[in-house]
């Protein structure tokens, strides 16, 4: 087993202690603030902000905590817990779009783009939180204790144990792109010992500071790969001695962390507290020193913010227009966007859509800011090219793209094969089985019919149920496939090839359009194979033109990216998540702002 103790330096620095009382949770608790520590040994901590202040972050959020296992969570909530409680190789910047160092100082690719060598920083420790009767909050966060250093065999194992079919790891077929992790999950090849599994994964640290990945394809994407919560590492030898007990080693009494902030004694089912990790090696960009995360329903949690106890929350549903109507209100409410983008897909083999000026008519017919109102409660922003904002490589939501163009509509319908919709053959449109699903594709059927005069009985919408429109939409069902049909992408990694590689691409994706390679697939390659960030952004750029701007092909007409109200108050400023977790250790927050607001 491995070990790590840390050892003694023969010097101490005078530490600088600051007590005081704040309410948490409608609780008064002497908070305890070191300003200055004692070095540990490679271990050097952050000192909290030595302002008078402690700054403590009141977030709400709907449903429950689930499990911070980084190979196991998958759900929104989970990935919060995630981001903040455990170090990834590389880090996803919210505000930027572009992937940073984090565990990772930095990076080296072979000659041929199939191997990945990571060096790993040594200064970034798994912590254990300290015991509950252990001192006052930040005390305690301050008392906790450095385990040993994340490794590259904590990397490592967490490879293997997410291509284990027994983890039952979420998403591991992302994964897939490391040599050898398909075989074993699949158990194409024998692995029943964890020497077979580490002989069978292109996984392996030839150091403690060293992890090199072997691919089964060139992939520049992949530093985005491993921002992803199911790559972060865990070590091995206090995960295993758990599995197979039904006993969880993430649980709060069992969990050690790696990421800027540590499991707060405090938490509950109703409230997750974090605290600032005292050994984080780097400065925060942001205020935070104690994060509670309340797990209430939205109604709740909306009185609760209200109330001003509560600095973010979700907005419950039917709000909108009134605190869209309060002039105080207004400003406070914020839209975020997530990686969900719905789209209506073309047939390229349909009597009808293998025309593409049809294609593009039908693309443009489509108010996207009606149907998001009417349909989806202004829960969306209007989409006119694939990739959405917050990803890599995405342009801008008006930069490239026609989206909803009466005129340019009925100019392409006239410029048709058919000319006229008013002759077109019978169409089957294809959706899923819900009211919503209907009420979606009623609404744009009757802007077909406003915009280019089609028939309604020659629009036939088919409600199927999911498994069945996948399987009619693949290339192979021939008679089976639909004309049109609706879907939607939920991405695994924030960078355009999640995108326009894995959904569009003629050959790398299942391309159920059934669509003729061209220029654009050419890019898209050209994007997974050259490692200039300025390059890739050019080359998914140009491809979402080739796609979507006037004279594109349309293989799909993307309709909104899916998103959510929050309501923020002003002494919190932050940016959301579009992918992944919230990072807490970059909110801005005016704890005095606050807490006079608070006292009016």
């Amino acid at each position: 087993m491995l070990a790590w103790l840390p050892a003694c330096t023969g010097g101490t620095e005078e530490a600088l202690v600051v007590t005081q009382v704040v309410e948490i949770g409608g609780e008064d608790i002497e908070v305890t603030r070191v300003l200055q520590q004692a070095r540990v040994t490679a271990a050097t901590s952050t000192p909290v902000a030595g302002d008078s202040e402690l700054s403590v972050l009141d977030v709400g959020r709907e449903g429950n905590p689930g499990t911070p296992d980084p190979q196991k969570g998958i759900t929104a909530n989970e990935m919060l817990l995630i981001e903040n409680l455990f170090v990834g190789l590389t880090r996803y910047n919210q505000a930027s779009g572009v992937i940073e160092p984090a565990l990772a100082s930095s990076w080296t690719v072979s000659d041929d783009g199939l191997v990945w060598t990571f060096n790993l920083r040594e200064d970034i420790f798994w912590i254990k939180p300290a015991l509950p009767e252990s001192g006052a909050l930040l005390e305690r966060a301050a008392g906790t204790t450095p385990y040993r250093p994340v490794l590259a065999d904590d990397v490592v194992y967490a490879i293997q144990r997410a291509c284990r079919p027994e983890t039952e790891a979420p998403d591991v077929l992302v994964l897939f792109i490391i040599a050898g992790c398909e075989a074993v999950h699949s158990r194409a090849v024998s692995a029943n010992t964890e020497g077979d599994v580490a002989q069978a994964i292109g996984v392996r640290a030839p150091d403690d500071s060293t992890v090199e990945f072997t691919l089964t394809e060139q992939a520049s994407y992949f530093p985005a790969i491993t921002s992803m919560g199911l790559l972060r590492p865990v070590p091995r030898e206090l995960v295993e001695p758990f599995n197979g007990t039904g006993e969880s080693w993430a649980s709060a009494q069992n969990i050690v962390t790696s990421g800027p902030f540590i499991l707060g004694p405090e938490s509950n089912e109703n409230r997750t507290v974090l605290n600032r990790n005292p050994y984080w090696p780097d400065a925060f960009s942001g205020t935070v020193d104690v994060a509670n995360i309340y797990w209430e329903d939205v109604d709740s949690a909306y009185e609760l913010w209200l109330e001003k106890d509560l600095d973010v929350t979700p907005l419950p549903a039917g709000m909108r227009e009134e605190i869209l109507a309060d002039n105080r209100l207004r400003p406070r409410l914020h839209l975020v966007t997530n990686q969900a983008v719905f789209y209506l897909a073309y047939n390229f083999d349909s009597p009808v859509f293998s025309d593409p000026a049809v294609r593009r008519a039908f693309g443009a017919a489509i108010d996207r800011e009606v149907l998001v109102e009417e349909v989806y409660a202004n829960r969306g922003l209007p989409m006119r090219h694939f990739s959405p904002p917050g990803v890599f490589g995405a342009p801008p939501p008006d930069m490239v793209g026609i989206g909803y163009n009466a005129d340019r509509a009925r100019l392409e319908m006239r410029e048709s094969g058919l000319q006229d919709c008013q002759f077109i053959p019978e169409i089957r449109y294809m959706v899923g089985t819900t009211d919503l699903a209907l009420h979606h594709a009623e609404i744009v059927r009757s802007m077909w019919q406003r915009e280019l005069g089609c028939p309604e009985e020659k629009i036939v919408i088919e409600q199927v149920q999911f498994g069945t429109l996948l399987a009619s939409t693949r290339p192979e069902a021939g008679s089976e496939r639909p004309d049109i049909w609706d879907l939607g992408w939920a991405s695994y990694f924030p960078d355009a090839h999640n995108w326009l590689g894995e959904v569009l691409h003629c050959r790398v994706s299942e391309n159920r359009q059934n669509r003729p390679c061209m220029e654009a697939d050419t890019l898209l390659a050209r994007a997974a194979e050259v490692h200039s960030g300025d390059e890739r952004l050019a080359l998914y750029r140009q491809a979402e033109g080739l796609f979507f701007a006037e004279g594109g092909v349309q293989p799909i007409a993307p309709l909104f990216v899916q998103g959510r109200y929050v309501l923020v108050h002003p002494w919190l400023v932050y940016q959301p998540a579009h992918f992944g977790g919230e990072q807490f250790d970059t909110y801005m927050l005016n704890a005095v702002e606050k807490r006079l607001e608070r006292q009016q």
